[in-house]
């Protein structure tokens, strides 16, 4: 897979997850990471993000900074013009990375909105709290506590909205 990062002073690189040697992470705290991004070396702590449209917020060397991270079928879509409906076919949420799942914090039929939580996975020896890519009811709880899963696993499911 490939992301595009654009950054606040409208510079843009490209990042393929099979040449990580383009990113070195070296995780030093709860979300708070030293980073090699091609030529940048940068300080990156997780302020909040990604949502629906990519957007991430980030402090970078102690600034806060909005990012906007999109993968391929993203930059795809806005390539056609359809980046307004990015957040309408959110119809499951994806494990980010391979964990296994501590609890969940959802059932089917809630109702959650925006960054309610869904579930905590534990992934690197951290709990990540999974969060909601929006508004709408909970269809299917895919995921299970305990329950090793890979990156891109379904974990959860929304209703069609009607």
């Amino acid at each position: 897979m490939e992301w595009e990062v654009r950054w606040p002073d409208g510079q843009t690189e490209r990042v393929a997850s099979d040449a990580p040697a383009a990113w070195d992470w070296k995780c030093v705290g709860n979300g708070v990471y030293d980073v090699r991004m091609g030529q940048r070396n940068v300080r990156v702590e997780e302020i909040s993000g990604p949502d629906a449209t990519g957007i991430v917020k980030l402090r970078v060397n102690g600034i806060t900074q909005q990012l906007q991270v999109l993968d391929r079928q993203m930059l795809l879509l806005e390539s056609m013009g359809m980046t307004d409906d990015v957040a309408d076919l959110e119809m499951e949420v994806f494990a980010p990375m391979p964990g296994r799942v501590l609890s969940l914090e959802v059932a089917p039929s809630q109702e959650v909105q925006e960054g309610d939580p869904l579930l905590v996975l534990e992934a690197m020896k951290m709990e990540n709290v999974i969060r909601a890519p929006r508004a709408g009811s909970i269809a299917l709880v895919k995921a299970t506590a305990g329950q090793a899963v890979e990156k891109g696993a379904v974990l959860v499911m929304y209703e069609m909205e009607t």
